[in-house]
């Protein structure tokens, strides 16, 4: 999610400081900005570089490292070593191994959609499945990480792209069209004979997080959920980004708005088969929810709200929320906490 939002700000920074190079006068300043620039637009091209690779299924882990830390150089205005950074994530790239193939299978409404297949390094399978659910309208290369961490614990692990996002045919539809995917992934899977019995898990970050418990109240195959910062209530998603300033949200709200057709008040029952919380009764899965107090997409309510939800009905959940992050957990020692609980969490319900 850090990578990805980092990557939308590098490109802004591209326009503003072409523009600052084209106005700007002689002297060091103008060589300062010209180093900062050319460092910009390296690092700009080195992720969306990386980004290929991880939509073709090379192991982007120490490429994607280095990028990041050239990023920290960047912002702490260190151009130079940002630039050697740079050159390290191109290195790193030039030895990758090619660790997922792309497959791709049919989904509602005659489109073809596709994903990355991430198999154990070991045996022929069939294999416990996780499904990990990309955030926002990304690609399954942007999850390839959290895919090969869950793949060494011995899961065949399977990164969809939704409609609309990566290799995949159609639209984006908002935690909609998005739930046939995710459960026509699972037919293929078993289809193929990769699939120990019915034990599959998902992971699923904001939308992805949404898609992931949606799926579980409609298909009883899914047997262990892990949401990060989803939403579940989308009247109640619609309501926080139309009475929100914050620039994600506005812009969030204005994605949303043409995937649904409309407000809550003209197209009710389009919110209303987005929303988790109206098909609890469905779930058998075990969900654990992780969510930021201070989340400013998705409010922490829903995750409440979900969790009571589904222990007045007697279903298995588990809550932890975060009290100082926002929309998903970036502080290092609570990112590690959270693998950790994912892992226990799969371990223990499948």
């Amino acid at each position: 999610m850090r990578y990805r939002t980092a990557l939308k700000a590098l490109a802004v920074t591209v326009v503003i400081l072409a523009a600052g190079t084209l106005v700007g006068g002689c002297g060091c300043v103008l060589g300062r900005i010209v180093d900062q620039a050319s460092v910009t637009v390296r690092g700009l091209a080195c992720a969306n570089e990386i980004a290929q690779k991880a939509g073709e299924g090379y192991d982007v882990r120490e490429a994607r490292a280095r990028w990041m830390e050239a990023l920290d150089a960047y912002n702490q205005g260190d151009f130079k070593r940002a630039d050697g950074l740079i050159n390290r994530a191109y290195e790193a790239m030039a030895v990758m191994e090619k660790v997922a193939e792309r497959v791709f299978y049919a989904s509602s409404g005659g489109i073809t959609v596709s994903g990355l297949l991430f198999r154990p390094r070991e045996g022929s399978g069939p294999w416990p499945v996780v499904i990990v659910n990309h955030a926002g309208f990304g690609t399954a290369g942007d999850f390839s990480d959290v895919a090969l961490m869950i793949r060494d614990r011995g899961y065949l692990v399977f990164n969809p792209d939704f409609r609309g996002s990566g290799m995949s045919q159609g639209s984006h539809e908002g935690a909609k069209g998005e739930v046939d995917d995710v459960i026509a992934a699972i037919d293929y899977l078993q289809g193929e004979g990769l699939v120990e019995g019915d034990r599959v898990g998902m992971y699923g970050q904001s939308h992805g997080a949404a898609v992931s418990v949606l799926a579980a109240s409609r298909d009883l195959r899914v047997k262990a959920v892990v949401a990060e910062a989803g939403f579940y209530d989308a009247v109640g998603l619609y309501e926080n980004i139309a009475s929100s300033t914050d620039p994600a949200a506005e812009a969030l709200r204005n994605e949303l708005l043409p995937m649904v057709g409309g407000t809550p008040e003209e197209v009710p029952q389009e919110y209303a088969v987005r929303s988790a919380l109206n098909f609890v009764g469905g779930i058998q899965a075990a969900v654990l929810i992780i969510h930021g107090e201070k989340d400013p997409l998705c409010p922490v309510d829903q995750a409440r709200r979900l969790y009571r939800a589904m222990l007045d009905m007697g279903k298995t959940a588990e809550l932890k929320i975060y009290p100082e992050e926002a929309h998903c957990v970036n502080d290092p020692a609570g990112r590690l906490e959270v693998w950790d609980m994912m892992f226990a969490w799969f371990e223990k319900y499948l």
